[in-house]
C-alpha cells in the first residue's frame, strides 16, 4: 500500500472504535455518568436525595457498556432502574435522561426489530412515569396541566426523532451488512469458478497425459515385443524394431514437453525436431499416426470418405486423441497382430470416426483396469458438442464411434 492509499487518521481512529465496541460504549458510559453527577452536585435534584440520584445515576449509565453487544438487556435494565428512581425519587429525571435516550436510540438500532421497538415503548414509559402520574392523580390548575402537557408533549416529540435516528441507523446498518454479504457471495463465487477451471484443466492435462504417454508406451512395448523375436531371426529388423522404438520415444518426449510448456507462464526458446511449442496435432495428422502404428507392428488401414476439410483446433485434436487411444486399447487388449480399421466419414454438418478391431486370434494378457482412456475419451467429445460410442461390432472385435459436428477455423 503506497502513501495515497493510507488512511487518514479519522478513518483509523473510526476502524479502531468499530473493531472495539464495548471499549468506545464504556467511554460512552462514563461520559454519562459524569454529566449525571455533574447535574446532581449543581444542584438539580433535592439535597436530601443527592446520594440516591447518585447511585441511580451509575445504575442508569451501567447498561450502557452493553448497548451494541447486548442491546435489550440493557435496555430493559435502564427502564427498570427510570421507572424505579422516576417513582420513589424526587428530581431524578435530569440524571436518567440521557442514557434513557442513548438506550432507546440503541434498542431501535442494534435489537431485533420487534423486542427493539417493545424495549424502546418500556424505556418510554419509564422515563415519563411520574409525569403521566401526576398528570392523572394531582389536582392541577390550568398553568399547571399546561407544562406537564407540555412536558410530556416534549417528550413524545423526543422520543419521535431517537426512534427516527434508531431507525436509520438500523437500516444503514442492515444495508452495510447486504453489502458485505453481496461482496462475500461475490468472492465465494469467483473461487468456485477458479476452482471448477482448475478442476478442468487438470482433468484437460490429465487426458493429455494418458493419451500421449498410454500411446507412446504401448507401441513401445508392441515394438519391442516384436523385436525379441526378431533379434532371433532377422538382425536387421531388430535394428529397424529399435530405431522405431526410439523414434517412438522421441515423439512421446517431445509430446510431453509441450504439455509442460502449456503450464509455463513463459515459452521456452528451444529449436529442432522436438521443439515444444509445436502445434496441436489434428485429422491432417491421423494419416502419420496410422503409419506410425503400423511401423509399431499393428495391422491397420485407413479409410477416407467424403471431403476432408480444415475444422477448429479442438475438434481435431479430439478426433486425433480418439483414434490415438482406440489404437492403443487394441494393442493393448486385442495383442499387435489384430487387424484394426480406421475409417473418418467427412458429411455437410459432421465428422464420424470409426475405429474397430476383428478381435484377438489368441489370447492376450489384460491390463489392470481402472484406465482413464474411454472417460477421457467422452470428456473430449462432450467439449465440443460431440458424442463417443464403444462396444463390441456384430462382425467381432471391439468397435469405437466418435460423432463431432463440424465447426470450421
Amino acid at each position: 500500500m503506497n502513501a495515497a492509499e493510507e488512511p487518514m487518521l479519522v478513518e483509523r481512529f473510526a476502524m479502531l472504535c468499530r473493531r472495539n465496541p464495548i471499549v468506545v460504549d464504556a467511554v460512552l458510559a462514563a461520559l454519562l455518568l459524569w454529566i449525571a453527577i455533574s447535574w446532581t452536585l449543581e444542584g438539580r435534584v433535592p439535597r436530601a436525595m443527592q446520594a440516591a440520584a447518585l447511585v441511580v445515576a451509575v445504575l442508569a449509565a451501567a447498561p450502557v457498556v452493553f448497548r451494541r453487544t447486548h442491546p435489550i438487556p440493557a435496555a430493559v435494565a435502564t427502564a427498570v432502574v427510570a421507572g424505579v428512581a422516576q417513582l420513589a425519587i424526587v428530581g431524578t429525571a435530569a440524571v436518567i435522561l440521557l442514557p434513557a435516550l442513548v438506550m432507546g436510540y440503541s434498542a431501535i438500532a442494534y435489537g431485533p426489530r420487534w423486542a427493539g421497538a417493545a424495549a424502546f415503548l418500556l424505556l418510554l414509559s419509564g422515563a415519563t412515569v411520574r409525569s403521566v402520574v401526576q398528570l392523572l392523580t394531582e389536582p392541577v390548575g390550568p398553568d399547571h396541566s399546561l407544562v406537564l402537557l407540555w412536558l410530556i408533549g416534549s417528550a413524545l416529540g423526543i422520543a419521535a426523532g431517537v426512534w427516527l435516528a434508531g431507525s436509520l441507523r438500523r437500516a444503514s446498518f442492515r444495508h452495510t451488512e447486504g453489502l458485505r454479504e453481496r461482496a462475500r457471495l461475490l468472492e465465494e463465487s469467483r473461487r468456485q469458478e477458479v476452482r471448477i477451471e482448475l478442476l478442468a484443466e487438470r482433468s484437460r492435462i490429465s487426458r493429455e497425459v494418458h493419451d500421449v504417454v498410454a500411446h507412446s508406451l504401448s507401441g513401445i512395448i508392441a515394438q519391442a515385443d516384436g523385436g525379441q523375436f526378431a533379434a532371433q531371426r532377422d538382425p536387421a529388423r531388430a535394428v529397424e524394431v529399435l530405431a522405431g522404438i526410439a523414434d517412438t520415444g522421441r515423439e512421446a518426449l517431445g509430446d510431453v514437453r509441450g504439455l509442460l510448456e502449456m503450464l509455463r507462464d513463459s515459452g521456452v526458446d528451444d529449436e529442432g525436431p522436438d521443439a515444444a511449442g509445436r502445434p496441436q496435432p489434428g485429422t491432417d495428422d491421423v494419416p502419420a499416426l496410422v503409419e506410425q502404428v503400423r511401423a509399431g507392428g499393428l495391422r491397420v488401414d485407413l479409410e477416407t470418405t467424403g471431403t476432408p476439410r480444415p475444422i477448429a483446433t479442438g475438434p481435431g485434436l479430439t478426433a486425433y486423441r480418439v483414434v490415438q487411444e482406440a489404437l492403443t486399447n487394441v494393442i493393448k487388449h486385442a495383442g499387435p497382430g489384430t487387424p484394426a480399421h480406421v475409417r473418418l466419414e467427412w458429411t455437410d454438418d459432421e465428422l464420424v470416426v470409426r475405429v474397430r478391431d476383428e478381435g484377438a486370434r489368441h489370447p492376450v494378457p489384460r491390463p489392470p483396469r481402472g484406465g482413464h482412456g474411454l472417460t477421457g475419451m467422452r470428456e473430449r467429445a462432450a467439449l465440443h458438442g460431440g458424442s463417443v460410442e464403444t462396444g463390441p461390432h456384430p462382425d467381432g472385435g471391439w468397435a469405437v464411434r466418435l460423432r463431432l459436428p463440424l465447426t470450421t477455423q
